[in-house]
């Protein structure tokens, strides 16, 4: 009978733990999660102002949450240097390449869980056009993971004709039948975009199957997701994924929903654009698509990355909505390919397999903070941004900035690594707490 008591109770104990990751995420100080709010508070503030004054960038927004509980969100700088328009924690910024991860790889991950794509079958099996090609027996495995050796090249590549001008056959002035999408202000695209970047990656070269950084995989996503739902890209995202978690305010094309005012610019693009991208996303190959790829394109702000990151560290489940299985996310999460030397997961990205040894006085040169666990997992975005999650920490950590304004050419940002040193802050507050 003591036995069953204790067994009774263990159960009880630990359906009540369950249930109390699965809630929603609310807000709490830092000493309620097991952190020394004064150190927080203090070393963040401290980075994030010393980077605006460095040129690091204009203003960022950052967030730190553990154990449920959001501990730190505040909102740094303005908009642009000329400093018109503070940033507030509901303004929004474009993702870049976290897109991948908060986007594409959510979708596929959805769909893996309900058996409808797997990570060893080739790309061909899901999209005909490969067949026959060089790609063929590509898995997407080595697709996601950055393993396919499918060799990176700007799209934008094509968008001009011998006298340097936009392509009269891509772009016009003019919103048509033939041009629907929205390039930027005034610039419209040819509805046939999506086809020619598929037809572009299917007759790209490939290299030696190791780690190679490509966005032509993840373009792929949107392909992938469209031919096994049958439905677009961006329904399947938002309905599946974006309303179970209740999140809101992360979108592609978010003039569509809020103002300039509420929306952080990124780079004055004066090779094709001829203005400063501003509501419209930055990556040119996703802006010819009509602001919607797998591999950029996504607007958030903090706040609304949090629930799908803490879905993550909650194997799954979050507010009582089950997304994914523990299984899925271990599966994707995990380092893929290491016997190659390649540290990536399946969509994000993961510590480097051996550390640096650095310096007296060398800054840590991955996005990453330097106690992050080899079991964390994230992705970064090429206008300044960074999503995190450490399950063994129970931490997620974002950091959101347009480090590309006005120009992406920013030796400041890589020389102090503003993301990584956040990141380390929320780690040593943790080690720095006392009861």
């Amino acid at each position: 009978m003591k036995r069953f008591l204790t067994t009774v109770l263990l159960l009880m104990l630990t359906l009540s733990a369950v249930a109390q990751r699965s809630k929603a995420l609310i807000y709490g100080t830092p000493e309620s999660a097991g952190m020394n709010g004064d150190y927080l508070r203090y070393t963040i503030d401290s980075i994030a102002n010393y980077s605006i004054s460095a040129g690091c960038f204009p203003g960022c927004q950052i967030l730190v949450a553990r154990h449920g509980k959001i501990v730190f969100h505040k909102s740094y700088g303005h908009h642009t240097y000329d400093c018109k328009r503070d940033v507030e924690n509901s303004h929004l910024y474009d993702m870049a390449s976290c897109t991948k991860v908060m986007a594409a790889t959510m979708c596929l991950m959805h769909l893996a869980d309900q058996g409808k794509l797997d990570l060893d079958k080739p790309i061909s099996h899901y999209l005909e056009e490969f067949k026959g090609s060089n790609k063929e027996n590509l898995t997407l495995r080595e697709i996601v993971s950055h393993q396919s050796g499918i060799r990176n090249e700007r799209f934008s590549k094509m968008f001009l004709d011998e006298n340097k001008q936009l392509r009269a056959d891509m772009f016009s002035r003019t919103q048509s039948e033939e041009f629907p999408y929205k390039f930027c202000e005034g610039i419209f695209v040819h509805k046939d975009t999506y086809k020619m970047m598929l037809e572009r990656i299917v007759k790209q070269k490939v290299g030696a199957k190791k780690f190679r950084y490509s966005c032509f995989n993840w373009h792929l996503a949107y392909f992938l997701v469209e031919r096994i739902t049958g439905r677009s890209y961006e329904e399947y995202l938002y309905e599946e994924i974006y309303k179970p978690l209740g999140v809101k305010d992360a979108m592609y094309n978010p003039t569509r929903r809020y103002s300039l005012a509420q929306i952080v610019p990124t780079e004055i693009d004066n090779r094709y654009r001829k203005l400063m991208a501003h509501g419209s996303v930055h990556d040119e190959a996703a802006a010819s698509l009509g602001g919607v790829s797998g591999n950029a394109g996504l607007f958030a702000n903090s706040e609304s990355l949090a629930p799908i990151l803490q879905m993550l560290v909650n194997g799954g489940e979050y507010n009582g909505v089950r997304l994914l299985s523990p299984k899925t996310i271990s599966e994707w999460s995990r380092c893929q390919f290491p016997e190659n030397g390649n540290h990536r997961a399946a969509g994000f990205d993961r510590p480097r397999l051996a550390e640096p040894e650095l310096k007296p006085g060398e800054v840590f040169p991955y996005c990453y903070g330097p106690s992050a666990s080899k079991s964390s997992f994230g992705h970064t975005g090429f206008t300044g941004t960074m999503v995190w999650v450490d399950p063994e920490e129970d931490l997620i950590y974002v950091f959101l900035s347009n480090r590309v304004h006005p120009s992406r050419r920013n030796k400041p940002f890589d020389k102090f690594n503003p993301r990584s040193q956040c990141h380390e802050a929320a780690y040593e507050a943790i080690r720095r707490y006392t009861k």
